[in-house]
């Protein structure tokens, strides 16, 4: 299990540092204003992310899937309003072979 760390960038800005995904268990991440995930695709086939969605009128919600193929990157915000209060558990599946994950932040003004 990691727990994914907020990297902020400054205004002049920031070189990110990459955090392996958990192959087989789950991570945490924190949620909140103007955080999002930066995940870097494996180097082979798919690597897909299970964020939970917080029960909703005492019924369960099915889990947010994002599925990051090889070559790609993608950014997802975790918003608290969205994901409930962090940290929230992230379940990882897929190859996970070079995949990266970057937890950011970045100043509002």
């Amino acid at each position: 299990m990691t727990a994914y760390s907020i990297q902020t960038a400054p205004h002049a800005g920031l070189q990110l540092t990459p955090t392996t995904p958990t192959t087989g268990a789950v991570d945490t991440c924190p949620t909140g204003a103007n955080i999002a995930m930066v995940i870097a695709g494996p180097s082979s086939a798919s690597a897909t992310v299970a964020i939970p969605l917080p029960a909703y009128d005492g019924q369960a919600v099915t889990a947010r899937s994002v599925t990051v193929a090889t070559g790609q990157t993608w950014i997802v915000p975790m918003p608290s309003a969205v994901y409930g209060p962090g940290p929230v558990t992230l379940t990882w599946s897929g190859t996970l072979t070079a995949a990266t994950v970057n937890v950011i932040s970045a100043p509002a003004s």
